[in-house]
């Protein structure tokens, strides 16, 4: 439309998350109940006000099947048959850094976005040795990273070496799957119309009467899943709406 200035599509957070799994004794249908169940912030301040969440969360058939590495079809079942007894947590990244959204010529969406920032790069590192840790912690038999190559730990192994392992792979999508239910920012609020969509109200700095007032609008990533901010931010930018007349 041209409407929103230089700013629009600029800033796109997705809050990147990476998984491992883990196999147990002990029965853990990972796909029945709620679907998420537990969270730890211990890491949500690892550096300069931005972190990573631990969460465990479901762990539907459909996606493990799709999300487990392809190395045949024999392995693959076989896979699968374990997960009755597996168990998934994830780590969640407040990103630092960004990526962008813009519209092709066919007028589709095209985004882009990679792990590059240096801080998120220490973060991801930091949530596979988290994530590894708590798995044998709490008693895992089995850990398997979601990595193209092969890599899992055993218990009695040394998890030390696995951690250092998962540590060094590649921070991309073709190293290890990544992936984002959180896409946040991309026509942000601000002061300044050079870098942002819309004032701090939600309204658009190029045409006053049309207003913003979903995730797209954050200024940054959020610490925690933005669902109820999301909210809060929808309400208080109807509020200005009603205000302004």
């Amino acid at each position: 439309s041209g409407l929103g200035g230089p700013a629009v599509g600029r800033g796109l957070r997705i809050h990147p998350v990476a998984a491992l799994y883990g196999v147990y004794e002990e029965e853990q249908r990972a796909w029945w109940g709620a679907p998420q169940t537990g969270i730890c912030d211990e890491f949500a301040d690892a550096e300069e006000g931005h972190g990573f969440l631990v969460e465990c969360v479901q762990y539907a058939p459909g996606l493990v099947a799709s999300s487990l590495p392809w190395r045949s079809g024999v392995q693959h079942k076989e896979s699968m048959t374990q997960l009755r007894n597996a168990s998934t947590l994830i780590f969640l990244i407040r990103d630092h850094g960004g990526g962008s959204v813009a519209v092709d010529a066919a007028g589709e969406a095209v985004h882009s976005y990679r792990v590059e920032d240096e801080l998120d790069r220490r973060n991801f590192r930091r949530g596979l040795a988290a994530v590894a840790r708590l798995h044998e912690a709490a008693g895992a038999r089995e850990i398997h990273a979601l990595s193209r190559a092969p890599l899992a730990w055993r218990r009695g192994g040394d998890l030390d070496g696995f951690v250092r392992e998962l540590q060094a792979l590649p921070v991309r999508p073709d190293a290890m799957p990544i992936f984002s239910a959180h896409q946040t920012g991309s026509c942000r609020m601000g002061q300044d119309p050079a870098s942002s969509v819309a004032d701090p109200s939600g309204q658009l700095h190029d045409c006053p009467g049309v207003w913003i007032g979903d995730g797209s609008a954050f200024p940054t990533a959020t610490g925690i899943n933005p669902m109820v901010t999301i909210m809060a931010l929808a309400r208080r930018t109807a509020h200005a709406i009603r205000a302004a007349g």
